[in-house]
């Protein structure tokens, strides 16, 4: 499907110039590749309404509006529900394998992680962006690590971290 208009970039600019650099380094292009965050649906992953905690919203005065999205961003009809697809697939293809030790929470955790990682003009062929108002900034608890709230981005990049390191990934991949 549409997913076609990302191949070229994908293996071009994530895979080939990684591919004899360090696994995590290649991680985390694939994590920002609009090829992955489309095919696997993260590019519409949100935060419901409510469960977001963004540093803006925290500095709020008391009364004040949260300002409208500036053109060409997040449209006001953006996507209301957490996506576990990508949280899944990085899990079990990617590092760790089926029987790398994880659980639901574990995916569900990761999938908040990722929340926010979008894509400018998905079905034009954009590039990655993150979305800090589609995104679940609350603590999270991956594989017995606690990342805390407020992170942002660095939430999927800690997630990266810990699942590159962790030693059921070294034995799926070798």
């Amino acid at each position: 499907g549409a997913t076609r208009i990302y191949i070229g970039d994908y293996e071009r600019d994530a895979i080939r110039p990684r591919a004899l650099g360090t696994f995590r380094e290649l991680l985390g292009e694939v994590a920002q590749s609009p090829a992955m965050l489309f095919y696997l649906d993260n590019w519409q992953s949100a935060a419901p309404e409510g469960a977001q905690t963004t540093m803006a919203a925290q500095r709020r005065r008391p009364g004040q509006r949260r300002m409208p999205a500036p053109p060409g961003q997040a449209p006001p009809n953006r996507p209301k529900g957490i996506n576990e697809n990508y949280a899944r697939e990085l899990m079990e293809l990617h590092t760790l394998g089926v029987e790398g030790g994880y659980s639901q929470k574990d995916v569900q955790e990761i999938a908040r992680a990722f929340t926010g990682w979008t894509i400018t003009q998905p079905r034009q062929g954009g590039e990655f962006r993150f979305d800090p108002r589609m995104h679940d900034d609350g603590e999270k608890q991956v594989l017995g690590v606690t990342i805390p709230r407020g992170g942002g981005q660095k939430d999927g990049e800690r997630v990266l971290d810990i699942l590159a390191k962790h030693p059921s990934t070294a034995k799926f991949i070798a």
